[in-house]
């Protein structure tokens, strides 16, 4: 037992050995680490400013909206025939046209940032047996 203890250890240094990494492929991986924290870093840094920018076509949109429905009841108060009340649903109309056209152009412009690549796995090799 004594033997095959002996055996292992030797073999497990071996092994070690055999299997190590060098010091130029941990100081590779090291910097492969590093500038994957930084790019991630850079990529919620854009995402940040890409969700803000879009909330805020969204809410600039949600206001013209509001502006549209309150005129509309301001102009609802003073109709008396049934053309001013068309004329009044027209205006509502367009101004709810006129909000979705630039939100959707704006919308359009917006550059989604793109997700950094994930770094490729290295396949294990498999050590000879001798």
């Amino acid at each position: 037992m004594f033997t095959s203890k002996k055996i292992l250890a030797g073999a497990l240094v071996a092994a070690s050995l055999f299997g190590g990494v060098s010091s130029a492929t941990a100081a590779d991986t090291k910097d492969a680490a590093v500038a994957r924290a930084q790019a991630q870093a850079t990529f919620r840094a854009q995402m940040d400013t890409y969700v803000t920018a879009h909330r805020a076509i969204i809410d600039a949109r949600r206001a013209a909206g509001a502006k549209a429905l309150a005129d509309f009841q301001a102009a609802l108060a003073n109709v008396t025939t049934d053309a001013q009340l068309q004329a009044a649903k027209d205006a509502r109309k367009s101004a709810n046209a006129a909000a979705d056209a630039t939100a959707k152009a704006a919308i359009a412009a917006l550059v989604k940032p793109v997700k950094p690549a994930k770094p490729v796995k290295a396949s294990p090799t498999a050590a000879p047996k001798a």
